[in-house]
């Protein structure tokens, strides 16, 4: 009986305990090189260094004239200093000047213009007067032009050689345009995992179809797979599956076939029509744990068979919810090679009492905003598990630790954002 004890002890683990046995289970990464557009969202399977110094030329950081700090250094508003404009290069074009520059010669140019080398510094258009004598065009400046103003050098950016984006880095739009700058077209990329979502349910109806008595709608899938594809996932939803068990082992065999993970939602916990932990153990799946020390989400467990893993969540809507955020997301990330497959924790004050006490540490839904210099965490009313229309107004899951008192307004407990980014 002691043996027995210790056995169900040792799988149920707290929440940061299952993330670890979770991502342990992601093992090594395939990657696969895709078109540059098509890497965005993805994680990089390889350092990325730059081949060419950026920029690869010294070039016009302003609309202006390119001229030599030396020929303006003695400019005032009382004696200003008369430039001729020998030439004019637009960007995109050689830097070339005609002969070696005459003193008290300038360059028109633009942003993004190159720079010919004779010259130092580059004037804003909007500090100099531009007029014409006989045809030839003159600047006249009042104030001298420092050597090196609005010059971009070759490589001041970064070298060539230089490491920017280190493996594992998530490829968004400022990413995405680096490895453009590189003259890279195709990225080394982590293979997004694959998924089927099964939800699970006699009452379960899809949306779109009349709701029959005691039904409701099929809401966990729906929100389970729009979480995954917001991860990056490849996921795939299944219909609605009744409570029965030989036909949740079926469907768990066939989803085992095509998918790195399966995720149920519904059919987790241990009341007479719940099967999907009988249907796992006599597939031969092994358990990483049956019991998370949650609330809500206590019943999540994840078992793994042959490389594929199953992660199955509470039919509780809050639940599968607090799943989805603490265990299946951290598991996704650590699957598409993100460096850090853990959520952002912060510390805030609660702005309201939560004084429902509970044994295990207790996630709630909760608003949060920044005030006077820390952030404020206000719980949500009408915050239980069953519950989904204060879903609306959540961006932001709190902790309060586990014990007999709740938590009072004002106490320090430790949160992270649900915006996605």
């Amino acid at each position: 009986m002691a043996a027995i004890q210790e056995a169900e002890a040792a799988l149920a683990a707290t929440v940061e305990d299952a993330v670890e046995r979770l991502c342990r289970q992601a093992g090594d990464l395939s990657a696969e090189t895709v078109p540059l557009p098509e890497a965005a969202g993805r994680y990089l399977a390889q350092d990325c260094a730059s081949p060419i110094p950026i920029p690869p030329f010294r070039r016009a950081a302003m609309d202006g004239y390119a001229v030599r700090a030396a020929d303006t250094a003695e400019a005032s508003p009382e004696r200003p200093v008369r430039l001729t404009v020998a030439a004019e290069v637009r960007a995109g074009e050689k830097a070339w000047f005609p002969a070696p520059p005459e003193k008290g010669s300038a360059v028109r140019v633009f942003t993004g213009s190159p720079v010919p080398e004779a010259f130092d510094s580059v004037v804003m258009q909007e500090t100099v007067v531009r007029y014409e004598e006989g045809m030839r065009p003159f600047v006249r400046l009042d104030r001298p032009a420092p050597s090196g103003r609005h010059i971009a050098e070759a490589g001041e950016d970064c070298a060539a050689g230089a490491v920017l984006l280190k493996r594992g880095t998530a490829l968004g739009a400022k990413e995405i345009a680096v490895l453009a700058s590189f003259g890279i077209d195709r990225a080394a990329v982590y293979r997004r995992p694959s998924v089927v979502v099964l939800p699970i349910g006699d009452e379960l109806e899809l949306p779109g179809r009349p709701l029959p008595p005691s039904r409701v709608y099929e809401a966990n899938g729906f929100m389970t797979e729009a979480k995954l594809r917001l991860l990056g996932a490849d996921v795939r939803r299944l219909p609605p599956m009744p409570d029965h068990p030989a036909m949740i082992g079926r469907c768990l065999e066939q989803a085992w076939e095509e998918a790195d993970l399966v995720v149920t939602t519904g059919g987790a916990s241990v009341g007479k029509y719940d099967y999907v932990k009988w249907a796992a153990e006599t597939a031969g799946a092994e358990p990483l744990f049956k019991k998370v020390r949650m609330r809500p989400g206590t019943p999540t467990s994840a078992y793994v068979r042959g490389g594929k893993t199953l992660i199955s969540l509470s039919g509780n809507p809050s639940a599968c919810f607090a799943g989805l955020e603490l265990l299946v997301k951290p598991y996704v990330w650590s699957r598409m090679g993100r460096l850090n497959p853990r959520n952002d924790w912060r510390e805030g004050r609660l702005a309201a009492a939560v004084e429902k006490p509970c044994p295990y540490p207790r996630y709630i839904r909760s608003r949060a905003w920044m005030e006077n210099g820390e952030w404020r965490l206000l719980p949500l009313a009408n915050d239980r598990s069953g519950n989904i229309a204060a879903f609306a107004e959540a961006d932001a899951l709190a902790v309060v630790p586990a014990g007999g008192g709740g938590a009072d307004a004002g106490q320090t407990v430790r949160w992270f954002s649900l915006v996605e980014q």
